[in-house]
């Protein structure tokens, strides 16, 4: 057993096996991912890793597992799952989602897992990797406590992520676990924690907005995964290589590159970003028939009426499917199992309003902003 202090959680012991899977070279790489990717250029204390974060949900996990009374095998089972679930995460973290032909961060997490020396340590601990990947898929009887509607990543992240970026959230974690249950296979609170449940999700409508989709944060992470496309289409670089970068080495290797990808990563370390020049909402969004598949026609478009280098624009159209309602599963006193926000007028009116704060951006340079907006709205059709 080690004993890690983190300054979320006080102190996180690792078991011997989890010792040996934090000092693999794939679990060590998580060293040196930023957990918010570029945020920090917003927030300067946003420095925290993917490192921290999955041994802050593996330890989230067990004090999870304990509540709902879980044996100790099963318990193991869910504490490594809860450690590794991130191993497939890109150089600044969600910056993978936006690069072509990079599978999902879930699929490559499976196969470092399957793969790799890791695949050793768990069977030399009598723990089978197929069931961990089962795990943190979703698709095995464990899997809520990982990958479910209120899972030990979101706990772990919500907390973390607002502690390092100064926001306020007043989240209860030790209510929150206290009164969580198992039922059927998905975790449920029990109804007296309620009241927590609401601070968990008001918090989760705050870092959405101000944080996960801070309109500063996102032209650099946009511009970021220009450079990376950019530099896979021209082959100047591999994108499986790409999968197994560092923060670090994603902006030495785009810099060698040359070309439009070394202009970009170099304004990026000086903080010369896209600014925000037109927000659309959701409502006017639909109206248009605003489609994400239609992004490079609609910047061609924009930066042809300006006169201006398309790279300089960047039309930002996110998912509806971010704002996913998190079934959060209440366990009422009579027995029943309810969705909070059937019991909860201020849980109700947080998913509605969730949709309140979805925009569609257009970005470029800062010098003619107000000239992108006036185009953006006749090229966007709103």
């Amino acid at each position: 057993m080690t004993r890690v202090r983190d300054p979320i959680h006080d102190y996180i012991d690792l078991s011997d096996v989890e010792v040996k899977l934090v000092d693999t070279p794939a679990y060590q790489r998580l060293r040196w991912i930023k957990q918010l990717g570029p945020a920090n250029l917003v927030y300067p204390g946003a420095n925290h890793t993917r490192h921290e974060h999955c041994m802050g949900t593996s330890h989230v996990v067990g004090k999870m597992a304990d509540s709902v009374g879980l044996n100790s095998e099963e318990k193991q089972l869910a504490s490594v799952a809860g450690l590794l679930h991130d191993l497939g995460h890109t150089a600044f973290s969600h910056l993978g989602d936006e690069i072509k032909g990079v599978d999902d961060h879930v699929i490559r997490t499976t196969q470092l897992i399957s793969q790799t020396e890791i695949s050793d340590i768990l069977s030399e601990e009598g723990i089978d990797s197929k069931t961990v990947n089962q795990i943190i898929t979703g698709n095995h009887k464990l899997g809520p406590l990982v990958s479910g509607d209120l899972d030990g990543d979101r706990l772990d992240y919500l907390v973390r992520d607002a502690h390092y970026t100064g926001v306020s959230t007043g989240v209860d974690m030790g209510r929150l676990i206290t009164t969580m249950d198992m039922s059927d296979s998905q975790v449920v609170i029990k109804e007296s924690g309620l009241p927590a449940v609401e601070t968990l999700l008001t918090a989760r409508s705050t870092m959405y907005p101000t944080v996960y989709f801070h309109p500063f944060a996102r032209g650099a992470e946009l511009m970021l995964a220009r450079a990376t496309n950019h530099a896979i289409s021209s082959n100047e670089m591999d994108i499986e290589e790409f999968t197994t970068f560092t923060d670090h080495k994603l902006l030495s290797e785009l810099d060698k590159s040359g070309g439009l990808s070394k202009k970009i990563v170099k304004d990026f370390e000086n903080r010369i970003i896209a600014k925000r020049a037109a927000s659309i909402t959701k409502e006017q969004a639909e109206s248009s028939g605003l489609e994400k598949a239609g992004r490079k026609e609609y910047e061609a478009s924009i930066a042809s009426k300006l006169d201006i280098s398309p790279s300089e624009i960047y039309v930002d159209i996110p998912s509806f499917s971010v704002l996913s309602d998190l079934k959060v599963k209440i366990l009422r006193n009579d027995g029943e199992i309810e969705l909070a926000r059937n019991l909860s007028r201020l849980v109700s009116g947080l998913y509605e309003a969730q949709f309140d704060h979805w925009r569609c951006r257009v970005y470029g340079p800062s010098e003619i902003r107000k000239e992108i907006a006036k185009v953006s709205e006749t090229v966007l059709g709103i």
